[in-house]
């Protein structure tokens, strides 16, 4: 969805609040899926050729645990500040000095703004780095593939990192 941002030209502001049905926002990635409706909820204000939104995004999304791979639901909650420029008055010779305050920007084509790829971007800086099931996931085994919270199996785990060597050897002496 784009949103024309001429609309600026006549208003000082303009508010835009979109929900996006499940299957309405490809995330573009496949480890990750819509589970409820993103809503995005936004101001936006031009200053000169600089468009400012603020905003937030939020939905639900599914993904997987880091440890067991079953499927977990997280909730996105994400509030933005950021400046649009406009991509086709910018050369390949001119150079942008960004303050330290202005480095959440991107660019706007056409007076249109993309509000899938603004939802998107949001949402994958938004998750967490590391997706959890529950704090204490076992995870599964690095041999027969059980999914251990669920029971332990019946594996022999007796490889030694040859690194452990010494260590080893050194224990057999002490006993």
């Amino acid at each position: 969805m784009f949103i024309d941002l001429t609309q600026l030209e006549r208003q000082d502001e303009l508010r835009v609040d979109y929900q996006y049905p499940i299957e309405g926002l490809d995330l573009q990635d496949p480890a990750l899926t819509l589970k409820s409706p993103c809503q995005v909820s936004m101001r936006l204000q031009r200053v000169g050729r600089e468009v400012r939104a603020r905003g937030t995004v939020t939905a639900g999304i599914q993904v997987f645990c880091d440890r067991c791979l079953v499927p977990i639901t997280v909730a996105v909650d994400s509030a933005f500040d950021l400046i649009y420029l406009p991509l086709n008055n910018l050369s390949q010779t001119d150079e942008l000095v960004l303050e330290r305050n202005e480095l959440d920007f991107s660019f706007y084509r056409d007076d249109r703004l993309n509000l899938d790829e603004l939802a998107r971007e949001q949402i994958q800086l938004s998750l967490p780095m590391t997706n959890l099931c529950r704090e204490d996931c076992k995870g599964l085994c690095s041999q027969c593939g059980q999914d251990l919270n669920t029971g332990s199996c019946q594996c022999v785990n007796d490889y030694v990192d040859p690194r452990w060597s010494a260590l080893n050897e050194l224990k057999k002496k002490t006993n």
